[in-house]
């Protein structure tokens, strides 16, 4: 079973710096996409355990809020069949 949190964001939840990373985790296409940006969600030893903004600031991304507008535009336009 999905957890509720994820399937909410499938389906039009947009994804903001305060959200957690865990709860991000089995959106389709998120894992490569923030791969693909120079931003992995998952540490040596699990799933980053705070706020996708507190990685984007760890991780040095110049522009977070840039970051978390394009990675929702992604998952858009992914959930439409536009994307790889």
């Amino acid at each position: 079973m999905k957890d509720s949190t994820a399937e909410k964001r499938e389906v039009g939840g947009l994804i903001t710096l305060e959200t957690k990373v865990d709860e991000i985790m089995n959106v389709p296409g998120i894992l490569s996409y923030c791969i693909r940006k120079g931003v992995s969600l998952i540490t040596c030893s699990d799933v980053f355990p705070e706020t996708l903004g507190k990685l984007l600031e760890i991780k040095k991304v110049p522009d977070p809020k840039s970051f978390v507008e394009d990675l929702n535009e992604y998952l858009k336009s992914a959930s439409k069949g536009v994307n790889d």
